[in-house]
Order: C-alpha cells, then sequence, then structure tokens
C-alpha cells in the first residue's frame, strides 16, 4: 500500500485539486442562482458542474491508465481495473472522512459529535459544492443534504468513472481518450528501430 500511495500521490492530489476548483465553480454558481431564485437554473448549472467534473477526473484518470500501459506491456507492472477505482478511493478520502464525522454527528446524540458532524458538514457542503444545488432539493421534507448517508453516496460517480477511465486508458481503447491525444496508427507507437527493420 505504501508503494502504491508513492507511485499515485500525485494524481490523488490533481483528483483531489479538481474537486476543489470545480466544488469552488459549482457552489459560486449555485449560490447565485439561488439568490435570483430561479431554481431551473439552479438545477443546470448543478448539473453542468457535476458534468464538467467529472469529465475532468474522466480525462486524468484516462491519462493514469494510458500512462501504466507502458509498464504494462514492459512486464513492468501487472493489470489491475481496480487501481482507478483505488486512486480515486484515495483521492475521495476526506469526502469519507467527513461523511462518517456527519453520521456520526446525527447517530450519536453526544454535544461533542454534534458539534464535529455540523463543522465537517459545513466543510462536505463547500467541498462537494458541485452537488450543492442537487442536494438542496428537498425529500421527505427536507433537503438531501441533512441526510447523512447521502454524503457517502455523492463521491461514488467519481470513483466509477475515475475505474472506467482508467480501465479504457489502460487498454488504450480507440476513442475513449476524450482529447484524442494518444489515437494514433499502431504504426506510431511502435519503436523507432521497428519500424526502420519493417520498412527495410
Amino acid at each position: 500500500m505504501k508503494r502504491f500511495l508513492k507511485e499515485y500521490s500525485y494524481d490523488m492530489v490533481k483528483m483531489f485539486l479538481n474537486q476543489f476548483a470545480t466544488a469552488i465553480f459549482g457552489f459560486s454558481l449555485t449560490m447565485a442562482t439561488m439568490q435570483a431564485g430561479n431554481y431551473t437554473l439552479r438545477n443546470v448549472m448543478s448539473g453542468f458542474s457535476i458534468v464538467f467534473y467529472l469529465f475532468l477526473l474522466y480525462v486524468t484518470a484516462w491519462e493514469i491508465g494510458y500512462r501504466d500501459k507502458v509498464s504494462v506491456d514492459l512486464g513492468k507492472k501487472k493489470r489491475s481495473a481496480l487501481t482507478g477505482a483505488l486512486i480515486s478511493l484515495c483521492a475521495n478520502s476526506v469526502n469519507f472522512l467527513f461523511a462518517v464525522f456527519i453520521m456520526l454527528g446525527t447517530l450519536i446524540q453526544e454535544e461533542v459529535f454534534g458539534s464535529i458532524g455540523a463543522v465537517c458538514k459545513f466543510l462536505a457542503v463547500f467541498l462537494e459544492g458541485m452537488y450543492t444545488g442537487l442536494l438542496s432539493h428537498p425529500v421527505g421534507g427536507m433537503p438531501l443534504n441533512n441526510y447523512w448517508f447521502v454524503w457517502f453516496i455523492v463521491p461514488i460517480p467519481a470513483i466509477l468513472v475515475s475505474s472506467l477511465a482508467y480501465w479504457l486508458g489502460l487498454r488504450d481503447v480507440k476513442g475513449t481518450s476524450l482529447f484524442n491525444k494518444h489515437d494514433y496508427p499502431a504504426s506510431d507507437r511502435e519503436p523507432k528501430r521497428k519500424r526502420d527493420e519493417r520498412n527495410d
């Protein structure tokens, strides 16, 4: 596990920073639309923020998978479809930590847990800012963000998207790189020496 964290720590931090930046963007948009009283626009902006966040994760995870493909092809690393999910899980560890304290603050009737849970909920609302519009919808008489289990669900789309993108990048599946950086003909990916030998 220590080796895994060392190898992918940069990627985890990059995913977390993507979330942080998108959260600020989504939170600001949602607050602006809520102050304007336009709930339809709020939903649209929240949806846009979520899609944009997942798009950034997809691109990042695809690149990680494509990068690992080289090591896998050379036999230096074992192929594992779970790597993308584990990287995203680690990148979302702060979200799950907040979710645990929110759960404890809700279920345990102790002032200390209630206070910690309230602080973590405030931070979680900001850190998951792209979901603010969605989580403000009332269900059962109160907004979704008042249900503790929701905070365990919110990070799941990020983990699923990262897992899929990594898997596709690891296999260099054609057409799955959203920027098409690596959709080159097979001959362009061959080592130069081998192409020269074949041409001779």
